[in-house]
């Protein structure tokens, strides 16, 4: 039902959508999944793909392909989203490096990337609210 909301919406232009969604989707996850939202030039959601699965406290992500794929949809802009099984969202090391190579890789086509929202069962970080983006 959460998913259809946001899906149904012409653009991610309510922060609560979003955040409502990525927890209904993952916050409960028994492992790490790595999910990229593709949005156009308006911001209108274009795919929202699982990228990856991983363990407890991993899901390997290959930035050529986040940004491979968002080429073939022609997108703009993405936001990236992953759960944390611990239920801590604090972002580790390993998600600000990885974060920080998918924004330096998509720069060079000109695609933005949002936000990268790490979700747990005690509640979601922002990176742009961080200040990591």
């Amino acid at each position: 039902m959460i998913r259809s909301d946001v899906g149904a919406r012409p653009s991610i232009s309510s922060w609560t959508a979003l955040l409502a969604y990525v927890r209904g989707a993952l916050a409960h996850e028994p492992r790490e999944q790595f999910r990229v939202l593709y949005l156009d030039k308006r911001n209108i959601l274009m795919r929202e793909e699982h990228r990856a699965d991983g363990t407890v406290d991993h899901a390997p992500v290959y930035v050529r392909e986040v940004v491979r794929r968002a080429l073939e949809l022609s997108a703009s802009a993405m936001i990236l989203v992953h759960n944390h099984p611990s239920g801590d969202p604090t972002p580790s090391r390993a998600d600000i490096e990885m974060t920080r190579r998918v924004i330096e890789a998509a720069r060079v086509f000109d695609i933005q990337v949002h936000d990268h929202v790490v979700v747990g069962r005690e509640g979601e970080q922002s990176f742009r609210a961080l200040g990591l983006i």
